[in-house]
């Protein structure tokens, strides 16, 4: 995959810049929402993990949806988790959504601890995407699911016109020009992930959402 420029770990003043950006966007926010129905139509109880959670607004969409899930979320920079906490606190769910700073590659917890692994607009940012991904095989219960979603660079002219009708002509310039130059992924950028011998998912499947890609893994 070509190399390009990548922030694993956001600091300040730019952590308080995307959260304040992800709670005010509408593609973002459609995103989430859309995310946690998915989630929460395929289970209701048990332990999910979210990869880059950020400020943890996809944790709090799920569980309040599905208050019985045992929800943790990661994420490397500690002024993203300290901003995901104080959200889970806000919305009164912090004793079933739980943050911790973490990097994807080594995930600290044991083999076969969660359900279902989420992850929305953090796959370009992984440094080492096969590492990352051997890990969230390795935490994952026996047929357990990886659902990891990202911008896709490579739309079509006809995607990019139905985006730009949802959200109007700034919105989609916005995002469409500026924010994919540098957070987004290609099909092809996938399937070379995806080609590597390490990664070793009982079936990989990627999903054209339009704006969006989804890799729905199953281990």
């Amino acid at each position: 995959m070509k190399r390009r420029f990548k922030i694993e770990s956001i600091p300040n003043p730019g952590a308080r810049v995307y959260s304040w950006i992800a709670r005010k966007s509408p593609p973002l926010r459609d995103l989430c929402i859309e995310v946690a129905e998915e989630v929460t139509s395929k289970i209701i109880a048990g332990r999910i993990l979210d990869v880059g959670t950020g400020p943890a607004y996809l944790p709090v969409e799920i569980a309040k949806r599905a208050p019985n899930l045992e929800i943790v979320g990661i994420d490397l920079s500690p002024a993203m988790v300290a901003i995901a906490t104080k959200n889970a606190e806000k919305w009164g769910i912090s004793d079933h959504v739980r943050v911790q700073r973490a990097n994807a590659a080594d995930l600290p917890f044991e083999d076969g601890y969660f359900d279902l692994v989420v992850s929305t607009l953090s796959l370009h940012h992984w440094l080492r995407p096969s590492e990352c991904l051997k890990e969230i095989n390795r935490v994952l219960k026996k047929n357990g699911e990886a659902w990891i979603y990202d911008a896709r660079r490579d739309t079509t002219k006809e995607v990019n016109a139905q985006f730009r009708e949802r959200y109007g002509w700034l919105l989609a310039f916005v995002f469409l020009n500026l924010v994919r130059a540098h957070s987004s992924i290609t099909v092809r950028e996938i399937d070379e992930i995806l080609s590597s011998p390490e990664i070793r998912f009982s079936r990989k499947t990627v999903v054209d959402k339009g704006v969006i890609l989804k890799l729905q893994l199953v281990k």
